[in-house]
């Protein structure tokens, strides 16, 4: 189980939040502030901070889906500002609908997209081996493990046909042994595919573990403080080549997590 990779941003950044200030409901509330980031080709960057700090409203900007109040959201290098469609976007829960099997679940995006069913099997079918999921494509959700399902999820995901991915919170909702497995996972393929991925998370190690970068969160909008971008802690690139567990016992690790603390407060 290999710990992620750093890779430095490109010139031109794959997403990029410049200064956006934002409310919950496009009201007078605002969550948070001139918060600026950058996710370069390729690189895998955490958004942390606590709950009610505002990330999923972070990442809803960025995914278009709401304006900001200010500001402006850069997908290579074109402005893409309230406008959905141009990144993909993985929730918390897997969402696999019950009554449709495995390969009608991960290709809904290439049907509602126009796509003949039959067209878009054969479109999923070589990468359920990829995914780990070869076999199940006939099988029920049900039928499945929580981390299984977690893949199906992230093929659906991939196959939205972009290659910028938002992530909230996607390992939350399985147990510990399987979150960790799930993580080493899905940063191995993602450098396998060249998806470069923005990641919210209120896990400090999870954090640590996956990111290149992380950009930590301070504020408290329910109290009436925007939430802001308190620090950016790049992570050591003493974990290349390491395993997670043995990543975890290195002095570097516990002081990126030390750093990253400090600036939660």
């Amino acid at each position: 189980m290999e710990a992620c990779g750093n890779r430095p941003p490109a010139t031109v950044p794959a997403l990029e939040a410049r200064r956006l200030t934002l409310s919950w409901d496009g009201g007078s509330h605002v969550v948070a502030r001139d918060v600026s980031l950058v996710v370069g080709k390729g690189e895998l960057v955490c958004l942390l901070g606590r709950s009610g700090c505002g990330k999923t409203t972070i990442l809803h900007a960025l995914a278009g889906l709401s304006r900001p109040l200010g500001g402006q959201v850069l997908l290579r290098g074109q402005d893409v500002t309230g406008k959905a469609g141009n990144v993909s976007y993985m929730l918390q829960k897997d969402l696999l609908l019950p009554s449709k099997r495995i390969i009608d679940n991960v290709c809904l995006p290439l049907v509602l997209a126009g796509v003949p069913t039959a067209e878009a099997h054969e479109r999923a079918k070589p990468l359920f081996e990829r995914f780990g999921l070869a076999g199940c494509e006939r099988l029920w959700p049900s039928e499945l493990s929580g981390g299984m399902r977690q893949r199906a999820a992230f093929l659906r995901t991939y196959l939205m046909g972009h290659d910028v991915v938002l992530l909230d919170e996607p390992f939350s909702a399985l147990d510990a042994l399987t979150r960790a497995d799930m993580r080493s996972w899905y940063c191995q393929m993602s450098a396998r595919l060249g998806i470069s991925s923005l990641a919210i998370t209120h896990d400090v190690d999870e954090a640590v573990m996956m990111a290149s970068r992380i950009y930590v969160l301070e504020g408290n909008p329910a109290a009436g403080v925007p939430s802001r971008v308190a620090a950016e802690v790049k992570v050591p690139v003493a974990r290349e080549g390491l395993s997670a567990a043995e990543f975890a016992l290195m002095p570097e690790f516990l002081a990126c997590k030390r750093e990253v603390l400090s600036h939660l407060g």
